[in-house]
C-alpha cells in the first residue's frame, strides 16, 4: 500500500432529471436529505476541501466546511459540475461522488485514497464516472478540450481517458454493483425503498355479510441485522427507515456505547442482492464492547443479506407450512371480539394490556391471556394449551392488536391455522401467513373484517 495524499473531494448534486420529477438532492434518504447523506460520507474521508456542485437555481443551506459551486453553464449534466469543481479547486486529486448514487459507502470510496491515482469503476459496459478518483489537472485540461469540440458525453471521455494514461478503470465486482444503483426515476426510488412505511396487498373485506376483494395497505415490516465489528449481534423487525438511529439507539440503550462519538462508521453491506439491500449494517466501534453482555437476546444470524424472503424460509426450517385448513363461518369470527373484551379483566382496570385468546372452531372462548408484551400474551396462551393437551390444529387464536410477524411466527411454530386480530397484520405477517398456508384476519370489528390471506 502506497503513502496517503491530501485531496479534495466534490458531491455533484446539480443534476437534473426530468423523469424523477424532483430534485433528488432534497430526498429525504432514511431521515435526511440525501445531499447532506452523501455529504456526511466524503466528510469522514478528511478530504482537505469539500465541495458541493449546484445549479443555480438550487437553494442549499449554509453547511460548516462545505464549499458551494454553481455550474458556470447551465443543462451541461455532470461533465458541468465536473469542469466546475476542477477549475476551482487547486488539489492535485479529486474524489467525485454524486448525489444519485444513495447505496454508495465510505469503504468502498477509501479504496481510492491509499497512493492515490487516476481510478474509474467500470462495469462490462459503463464506466461510473460518479464514484472515482480523478488527477486534476490532467483531467480537467481533457474536459476543456472535450468541451471545446462539442464532446459531451463522459463515457467517450474516460475511454480517452484511459487511452491517454490519465486514468485506470477498476472492474467493478458483484458484490459492489448495489452500491451503483442510480436514481433516475421514481421507479429507482421505489425499488430501493428508503423510507417506506407501508405495502399493498388484495384483501377479501367482509362486510354486511358479503365479501369484496379490494386493494389495502398494510404497514411495512422487515428484518434488520445488526453487525459491531463485523460480528452478528442482533436481527431485530422494524418498519424500514431511520436505520442509523435505530442501530444507535440500540447500541446505547445495551449500554455497548455511552455516547454516538464512539461510532467510527454505520454501513450497509454490499454484497447483497436487490431484495436484500438496507436490511444489514455493519457498525464499526472506536472501542471492542464486550458482547456477551447484551440484555436484549433477539434472533441473531450468521448469513449476510437478511431479507423477507431469507427470514421465511429460515423460518419453515424449524416449523414447516400447514397442511391442513379450519373452515370457521364468518359469523363466528364476528362475535369473538365481544368474548374477548368481555374476558379482559385487568385491561378494564388499567387500558394498558395485550391479550392473545384461543376460541373453538364455534366460537366459544377456551382461555385469555394478558401481559404487557404481545408476545408474551402469545406465549402464555400457547403454553396453557400445551399443558392441557389443546389441539391447536382445531382452533382460532385472537390478539388484540397489530399482527406482527413474531405472532405469525408463534402461531405457526404451535400449528394454529387462522388468526385474527382487532388491529392490523404487518407486510411481513401477511407474506408469512400466506406461505404457510394459515388464514389471517384483520381489523375484526362487529360488522365485519378483512381477509388477507387463506380462505
Amino acid at each position: 500500500m502506497g503513502e496517503t495524499r491530501s485531496f479534495d473531494a466534490a458531491l455533484l448534486a446539480g443534476g437534473r432529471s426530468q423523469r424523477f420529477g424532483s430534485d433528488k438532492a432534497f430526498l429525504e434518504w432514511r431521515g435526511k436529505p440525501l445531499f447532506r447523506r452523501q455529504l456526511a460520507l466524503l466528510r469522514r474521508l478528511e478530504p482537505v476541501n469539500l465541495w458541493l456542485s449546484a445549479n443555480r437555481d438550487q437553494v442549499f443551506p449554509e453547511v460548516e466546511g462545505v464549499r458551494v459551486l454553481f455550474d458556470e453553464e447551465a443543462d451541461q449534466g455532470p461533465l458541468g459540475g465536473l469542469l466546475t469543481v476542477f477549475r476551482a479547486s487547486d488539489a492535485e486529486w479529486i474524489l467525485v461522488l454524486g448525489v444519485d448514487l444513495p447505496l454508495m459507502e465510505g469503504g468502498y470510496l477509501q479504496g481510492f485514497i491509499p497512493g492515490l491515482y487516476g481510478m474509474v469503476p467500470k462495469s462490462e459496459r459503463f464506466w461510473e464516472p460518479l464514484a472515482a478518483m480523478y488527477p486534476r489537472v490532467a483531467m480537467l485540461d481533457l474536459l476543456e478540450k472535450a468541451r471545446a469540440e462539442g464532446e459531451r458525453k463522459l463515457q467517450v471521455i474516460l475511454a480517452q481517458a484511459e487511452e491517454l494514461g490519465i486514468v485506470k478503470s477498476l472492474e467493478i465486482s458483484d458484490a459492489d454493483k448495489l452500491l451503483f444503483t442510480n436514481l433516475n426515476s421514481t421507479t429507482d426510488l421505489a425499488d430501493l425503498d428508503p423510507n417506506r412505511t407501508d405495502d399493498t396487498v388484495r384483501i377479501r373485506r367482509f362486510r354486511d355479510g358479503t365479501f369484496q376483494e379490494e386493494t389495502d395497505f398494510v404497514a411495512a415490516e422487515e428484518p434488520l441485522e445488526i453487525r459491531v465489528n463485523g460480528q452478528s449481534v442482533a436481527v431485530m423487525m422494524r418498519t424500514p427507515g431511520h436505520d442509523e438511529e435505530l442501530v444507535t439507539g440500540f447500541l446505547f440503550t445495551e449500554s455497548l456505547i455511552q455516547s454516538a462519538a464512539e461510532i467510527e462508521s454505520i454501513s450497509h453491506c454490499p454484497d447483497l442482492d436487490r431484495e436484500s439491500a438496507g436490511n444489514t449494517l455493519d457498525v464499526t466501534l472506536t472501542s471492542e464492547p464486550d458482547l456477551t453482555e447484551l440484555t436484549r437476546h433477539v434472533f441473531t444470524s450468521s448469513s449476510c443479506g437478511v431479507c423477507g424472503k431469507a427470514t421465511i424460509d429460515s423460518v419453515f426450517q424449524q416449523f414447516p407450512p400447514l397442511t391442513k385448513s379450519l373452515a370457521v363461518d364468518p359469523g363466528v369470527i364476528l362475535k369473538l371480539p365481544v368474548a374477548l373484551r368481555a374476558a379482559q379483566e385487568t385491561f378494564e382496570k388499567t387500558g394498558g394490556l395485550h391479550a392473545s385468546a384461543l376460541f373453538s372452531a364455534d366460537g366459544d372462548l377456551l382461555f385469555l391471556r394478558e401481559d404487557v408484551g404481545r408476545h408474551n400474551a402469545l406465549d402464555k396462551v400457547i403454553g396453557r394449551g400445551l399443558q392441557d393437551g389443546v389441539s391447536f390444529g382445531e382452533v382460532i387464536l385472537l390478539v388484540s392488536g397489530r399482527i406482527s410477524f413474531e405472532l405469525t411466527q408463534k402461531a405457526l411454530a404451535a400449528g394454529i391455522p387462522v388468526i385474527a386480530g382487532i388491529s392490523a397484520p404487518t407486510s411481513l405477517a401477511v407474506d408469512l401467513a400466506g406461505k404457510s398456508g394459515q388464514t389471517l384476519i384483520g381489523f375484526l370489528r362487529e360488522r365485519g373484517f378483512n381477509v388477507y390471506t387463506g380462505e
